[in-house]
Formats: C-alpha cells, structure tokens, sequence
C-alpha cells in the first residue's frame, strides 16, 4: 500500500496492489453478511418478519432440482 500525499505531505490517495483491494472487498462482503444475518436476528427475537426453517427450503429447492 501507497499513500499519495499532497505539497504538506498530508495524505490525499492511497494505491493497492490488486491482491490488497480484492482482500478488502472479500472482507467488506463478510461484513455486510454479519450485519445483515445480526439484522435478522434481532427482527426474529422481535417477533417480526415471515421465517422459513431451513430444512423447507432445502427440501422445496432439492425437489425442484430433482424435477429438472
């Protein structure tokens, strides 16, 4: 990682390697995940929201896969 800094030497940009940036989307992405499951949870816990166990759906989604 690179820091461009400006004429004060404050800095203004950063430079990533490819390796680095896509290290960073793969961990937001993981983030987003958490939230949104910690979302979920906190919506179940107050009794709010439709919930499907997931022993249904994977049920529904194998007999329709097994139909094709």
């Amino acid at each position: 990682m690179e820091y461009i800094v400006d004429q004060d030497g404050e800095r203004k940009s950063v430079v990533l390697s490819v390796e680095e940036y896509e290290r960073m989307l793969d961990l937001i992405e993981e983030l987003e995940d958490i939230r949104l499951l910690d979302e979920a949870k906190a919506r179940r816990g107050r009794g709010e929201g439709d919930y499907v166990r997931w022993d249904g759906i994977r049920d529904k989604i194998g007999s329709e896969y097994e139909s094709r």
